[in-house]
């Protein structure tokens, strides 16, 4: 039912997790929350740490074969998360960054200070490449606090947004809810998803995200938002293999 295109589900390669267990855990996780499709999303940070890529392909085959024999319905892709550094840009054109579900498309995350202008020139490095950036969890960052920024990346950078399942549950100030509900209700956001770690507090509530969205904005917008646009992005995607 839902589709969740910003997961740490793979162990091994990140903080999502240490052992398989752990990926078993996610896996179960999301199948009660009532995702069928997950693109796996471990961070890398290009030219500043080695990302372990024959590793990361060898555990998502290990919990694809796990999910094959236990039946758990889960498709899943390869991804990546992309903590922006300059080299982002020379490493996405020779190919060394995954992207997500092998399309153009390309999950971007920032530290919480970096400024309004550097995620811009970011966005509109990656966009003059021929991806599209995907900016991740943008409630995190401090340079983002207006609709006008939002629409500002949408517009210039041809960038598209995710907002992570728990920010929709939390409450919030007064000041930050009414950001968050102006930037859902004008739809400036494009992907809710889960950005599920193994770690405390970072679990899968993508149901529970589906029906909040769905009181306060419809189910057209909330079906939109965790399942509708990210199946744009896999109509471009190979075939994973497993499937």
């Amino acid at each position: 039912m839902f589709i969740d295109m910003h997961n740490h589900l793979i162990y091994g390669v990140d903080d999502g997790g240490k052992t398989f267990e752990s990926t078993k855990k996610l896996a179960l996780q999301a199948v009660e929350n009532q995702v069928d499709t997950v693109i796996t999303t471990p961070h890398i940070t290009p030219g500043i740490e080695p990302f372990p890529y024959e590793t990361y392909l060898a555990h998502l085959e290990e919990a694809r074969q796990w999910m094959a024999r236990e039946g758990i319905a889960i498709t899943l892709y390869t991804g990546s998360e992309v903590l922006y550094t300059h080299n982002t840009p020379y490493q996405l054109s020779e190919g060394k960054v995954p992207t997500l579900a092998g399309t153009r498309y390309v999950l971007l995350e920032f530290s919480p200070d970096d400024t309004f202008k550097y995620l811009m020139d970011a966005g509109q490095s990656v966009a003059g490449l021929g991806f599209v950036p995907v900016f991740a969890h943008v409630e995190r960052y401090e340079c983002l606090k207006k609709a006008d920024q939002i629409e500002k990346l949408r517009r210039e950078c041809k960038a598209l947004i995710q907002l992570n399942a728990h920010t929709v549950i939390r409450k919030h100030s007064f000041f930050k809810q009414r950001f968050l509900n102006r930037i859902l209700a004008d739809e400036l956001v494009d992907f809710i998803s889960t950005d599920c770690h193994d770690l405390p507090g970072r679990d899968s509530r993508m149901a529970e995200a589906f029906d909040v969205l769905t009181e306060r904005f419809g189910i057209e917008l909330a079906t939109a938002l965790t399942s509708g646009n990210a199946q744009r992005i896999l109509d471009e995607a190979p075939v994973p293999r497993g499937s």
